[in-house]
């Protein structure tokens, strides 16, 4: 199976029950042919929980990538920032 994302490292800190835990593997972990299945079958309801689901998941990585972010700019040293401006500026237009 080709996976699309795997949530594992996402759903660590998500606090939700068993249940919603499950769906949102299988939405984040499903191939596409899975997901066009489901998409097939499935109510307004249905793909509103989906929904609600990936929106707890996306938030909770704004909030890790945040954290992180922190963590870099608080440790960060006047040499580190100016090695990151050089490796940025390669990707300049």
């Amino acid at each position: 199976m080709n996976l699309l994302y795997n949530s594992g490292i996402v759903l660590q800190r998500i606090e939700m029950n068993d249940w919603d835990r499950n769906n949102l593997h299988f939405i984040l972990d499903s191939d596409e042919a899975t997901l066009e299945d489901f998409y097939s079958w499935a109510t307004e309801d249905d793909l509103a929980y989906a929904l609600s689901l990936v929106r707890e998941a996306r938030t909770e990585l704004l909030v890790q990538e945040a954290e992180i972010l922190d963590e870099l700019l608080t440790n960060a040293t006047a040499d580190d920032v100016a090695d990151a401006c050089n490796v940025l500026r390669k990707f300049q237009l």
